[in-house]
């Protein structure tokens, strides 16, 4: 309607106005109800949360309770193989397990809400699956001679049942026995 004696305005610019505006009010709403509908959604997601494994869970932030370090050492053929850093550490879910290592040093941190017994072979596991080319490096180990070796001395028994104590020193011995057994000086750590 105009102002003037209140006859409508059917000219073609307005009845295109008249179009414009009525697509709007279809538009707008709708438009609103997707970024209401995408805002509370981001609000409610939650990334899923890692699988424990063997008994060992994923937290979001590391915890402190206990928290003791051990060396894992791994020699193929009498060399010494890299342990990769970021073991047990994940980006998508961002949690750590509670046995990790941060670097390449061969420190595994045990960092756990609890005091508990952990081993060897609960480490390995969370190893071979949370870093996408373990399983080549293990499957490379596959039938070769395993030697254990803690703090100096043979281990007897399977080497997944050693424990991860404080300043533990763990060597893995694959293939041919090395000259030497490597240690590790803790000093550095806290």
């Amino acid at each position: 309607m105009s102002g003037k004696g209140g006859k409508r305005d059917d000219s073609y610019f307005a009845a295109d106005r008249r179009k414009r505006k009525k697509n709007m009010m279809i538009i707008i709403p709708i438009v609103v109800a997707v970024a209401a509908i995408v805002a509370i959604s981001a609000l409610l997601y939650k990334a899923p949360a890692a699988q424990a494994i063997n008994g060992v869970q994923c937290n979001t932030i590391e915890a402190t309770t206990y928290h003791v370090h051990s060396h894992l050492a791994v020699l193929v053929d009498g060399k010494n193989q890299t342990i990769p850093s970021q073991i047990g550490i994940l980006t998508s879910p961002n949690c750590l397990y509670w046995l990790h290592t941060h670097d390449t040093t061969g420190v595994i941190h045990v960092e756990s809400p609890q005091q508990k017994q952990f081993v060897l072979g609960q480490f390995m596991d969370i190893w071979q699956k949370t870093v996408p080319s373990s399983k080549s490096f293990f499957n490379s180990l596959a039938g070769k001679p395993l030697k254990a070796y803690v703090n100096g001395t043979q281990f007897q028994g399977d080497y997944r049942n050693i424990e991860l104590t404080s300043r533990q020193q763990i060597v893995l011995a694959f293939g041919a026995p090395p000259e030497e057994i490597p240690t590790y000086d803790f000093g550095a750590l806290k």
